[in-house]
Order: C-alpha cells, then sequence, then structure tokens
C-alpha cells in the first residue's frame, strides 16, 4: 500500500523527470549512464523516504541523491566530462563556436567540487542558498567556490576576454 510521502515522491518524480535526466547528464554527458542514474538515485530515495525529516524539501534531498550517483559514475569511469547542454546557455551574440568549445573543455578540466556549483549555478540557474542545501554545504563555502571556479576558468580561456 502507497502512503501519502510515496505518493508525493511519485509525483514529484513525474514533474521533475526531464529536469533530474538533464542533471545527471550534465554530469555524465551520456545518455545511457544518465538514465542508469535517475534509476539507482530514484530507488535508492525510494528506499531512503523514510528518513526524509520534511517533505517539503524532498526535491532538494532527491538532488544531493542524484549528484552523488553522477559522481559515483564519474568516479568508476574515472574521467571528467561536461554536459553539451551547458553551450546552450552562452547566448551573448559575439561569442563564437570557437570560443564555446574552448569554454566547453575549460569546464571540462574544473576540479569537480568547483564543476558541480557552475552547473547548478549557470546551468540549472539555481540560486546560491538552493546549491548549499543541494551540497550540504555552508553558503559562504558556495560562493568561495564559485569565485574560485570562474577565476579557474578565466586562467585556463587565457587568450579569450573574459567578464
Amino acid at each position: 500500500m502507497i502512503d501519502q510521502l510515496e505518493e508525493k515522491y511519485i509525483l514529484m518524480m513525474k514533474e521533475n523527470k526531464e529536469e533530474f535526466y538533464k542533471l545527471a547528464y550534465s554530469h555524465v554527458k551520456n545518455e545511457h549512464d544518465a538514465l542508469d542514474i535517475i534509476s539507482e538515485a530514484t530507488y535508492k530515495g525510494l528506499q531512503a523516504l523514510h528518513t526524509l525529516r520534511e517533505a517539503e524539501y524532498m526535491k532538494t534531498w532527491f538532488y544531493r541523491i542524484l549528484i552523488n550517483e553522477s559522481i559515483k559514475v564519474l568516479r568508476k569511469k574515472k574521467k571528467i566530462i561536461y554536459d553539451n547542454q551547458y553551450i546552450e546557455t552562452v547566448r551573448e551574440k559575439d561569442v563564437n563556436h570557437e570560443e564555446i568549445m574552448d569554454l566547453h573543455l575549460a569546464v571540462d578540466k574544473l576540479p569537480e567540487k568547483y564543476r558541480s556549483i557552475i552547473i547548478l549555478k549557470y546551468l540549472k540557474q539555481m540560486q546560491i542558498e538552493q546549491i548549499a542545501d543541494i551540497l550540504q554545504l555552508n553558503q559562504n563555502t558556495v560562493k568561495t567556490r564559485l569565485r574560485r571556479g570562474i577565476k579557474q576558468l578565466k586562467l585556463l580561456m587565457g587568450g579569450y576576454k573574459c567578464g
């Protein structure tokens, strides 16, 4: 028998399935792996649903599970990958394809602790507070890592004028 919390979990999964897929894909850049991550995270979320203290934070709680599963897959593969969708977020008219590819490669080279924050901030357009909740970090830590990640991107992008 399905209880009220499980119903809410199922509804949250249905309403956000595309968003969850994009987040998983942004880490592994592989459709098969992203689907495996979602499947495993969904199962783990359902198994741990009783540990959720406040149902209103279910989505944030699930993001954490999803990110952990994504990182687990990346560690197994021993390679850092990035989502092509990030390129779509660059909307400036004067950015050419070469610059976009260089940005893509630069983000690939960032350490995971910076890359995850940059993905959540700029791809998922999340606020610092949301990122801190999802990654279980202090907001100041998120701000610091975001600044350092951007600084490293600027260094990696060397020849380009960065804002």
